[in-house]
Formats: structure tokens, sequence, C-alpha cells
């Protein structure tokens, strides 16, 4: 009967706190794709910074969009009929699995982009909360794995989560970094070009992003038309163009009068601008 009652209780509060991490994973995931600033976050707050940064995604995925399939296979596996050792083990290595994401991405918030996004933390003691629950009100006799052979598991599952986590960033990080760069010269007469067509980007001086798409133009980037939509950047700060264009993301570019969100390497904006068709030595 406890063990019973115990399951019942441990069900409930994976049940409550999973739904939880759901919506407010769905949250962020629609904020991520309409481009809209979330709830009680000001502009160039943690959330934002966050938000912006090369760390948003995995291999072009949201990461709040991995949040809802975890918190989802966490809903369903505490819902469909399975043995009681079985369910256990599938809620723990699930669990396990999400706060070791939700540690990582912790680590760099605090450590590498230097900005804390109060509904990342939300997510984070969402996960640990479930996997503590499950700690806790671990399965009694009916549970036959020894804790050496659970704690090896665990040890590889985080392994495999956080090193996983490293590697698919990394590689997706450093793709700017494989496309051939142009020679000065041609990066100085693309962002001239640009600039002469009217073309403007628009950023944050805390984004990540637009840091990144500086510096593929170098010392050329001079002379791009750069507008900063935070009123407390110390220079190119023009919030109420921003206002009045609707600027959600940065970076974002205005090219042609068309509207082109994030960061774009130098072919892209090449092609956008016409370049090539202006300067035929460069096809």
């Amino acid at each position: 009967m406890k063990e019973n009652r115990k399951r019942k209780l441990s069900r409930k509060i994976i049940l409550i706190v999973s739904s939880l991490g759901f919506i407010l994973s769905a949250y962020l995931t629609y904020f991520f794709y309409t481009h809209r600033s979330t709830l009680f976050c000001a502009a160039g707050s943690g959330c934002d910074v966050v938000g912006s940064s090369p760390y948003a995604t995995i291999l072009g995925v949201p990461v709040p969009l991995l949040g809802v399939i975890g918190y989802m296979a966490i809903i369903v596996v505490s819902l469909i009929s399975l043995s009681t050792r079985l369910k256990w083990l599938w809620l723990y290595f699930i669990s396990l699995s999400a706060l070791s994401f939700s540690a990582y991405l912790t680590y760099l918030e605090l450590f590498v982009i230097k900005a804390l996004c109060p509904y990342c933390v939300a997510s984070a003691l969402f996960a640990a909360a479930i996997y503590v629950t499950l700690l806790v009100l671990r399965p009694g006799s009916s549970f036959s794995m020894s804790h050496a052979k659970l704690f090896m598991s665990s040890g590889v599952v985080i392994i495999a989560v956080v090193f996983g986590s490293v590697l698919l960033q990394s590689e997706e990080l450093s793709v700017v970094d494989l496309e051939p760069k142009p020679d000065d010269s041609r990066r100085v007469l693309l962002a001239k070009h640009l600039t002469a067509q009217g073309a403007k980007m628009y950023g944050a001086y805390w984004c990540t992003h637009c840091e990144m798409q500086k510096n593929m133009f170098g010392g050329a980037f001079k002379y791009i038309n750069n507008v900063d939509c935070d009123p407390r950047a110390p220079r190119d700060s023009d919030p109420a163009l921003c206002i009045q264009k609707n600027i959600k993301k940065y970076p974002t570019w205005e090219i042609n009068g068309n509207i082109y969100l994030g960061a774009k390497s130098i072919s892209e904006l090449e092609y956008l601008s016409g370049f090539k068709k202006k300067y035929k030595q460069f096809r």
C-alpha cells in the first residue's frame, strides 16, 4: 500500500512539473519563431542576450523546442502503461538527460554568454525537480538495479549529453569560419555597395550574433550603415527607427526595402544586394 501511494505521488508531481516545463518551453519556442520579445524581459536583458547568442540553437533547432520535446516525452512516459521498473528507468534517464543539458546551458550563460535568462533558469529548476522526485520516490523492493550500475549508467548519459552538445554546437559555430574569406578589398567594396543601396544592419551592442556579423567584414564593417537599437549603446543608437521598422531580432538586415533576419554570410549578402551583378569580376 505504501509503495502504491509513493508511485501515485511521484506520478502526480512529475506530471505537474513536466506540464509546467512544457508550457514554458512552448511559450519560448513561440517567441523564438515569431521574433517577439518575451514578457517581463526588457531589451538588452539576459533573455535577449541569451536568445540572440549563437548557442540559442543546436543544428538549427531552437533550444526551447528541444525542451518541448523533452517535457512531452516525460509526460507521455508518465501516462502510458509500463511496468514500474521500466517506467522509472525511462523517466530517470530522460530527466537526467534534461538536467544535464540544462546544466550545460546554465554554464554557457554564466561563463560564456555572461548573461542569465530567468526563463532558462526556471526550466532548469523544473528538470531538477523531476529528477529529485524520481530519486526520492524511487521504487523499493520491485526495483532490482544496483546503485553501482545506476551510477555508471548515469555517468555515461551525462557525458554523452554534455559532450554531444559541445560537439554539435562547436561544429555549427564553425560553419561561418569554414566559408572562404574574400579579400579585404572585396569586403570593402561589398560594404560600400550595401551602404550606397541604403542597406542597414539593425543590432545591439550586446548581441553576439551581431559581433559575429561584424567580424565577417573585419575592418570593412566601418562602411556598413549600422543601427544600434539599444538606447544605452555608446554610438550608432537609433531606437526610434528600430521601433518604426518593428525590429525584434538582432541582427536584422534591411536590403532594397526587404527585411532579412539573422546574421548572413558574405556570399548571402552579395546575392541579396545584387553585388555580383554589378561587379561581374567577382562572379
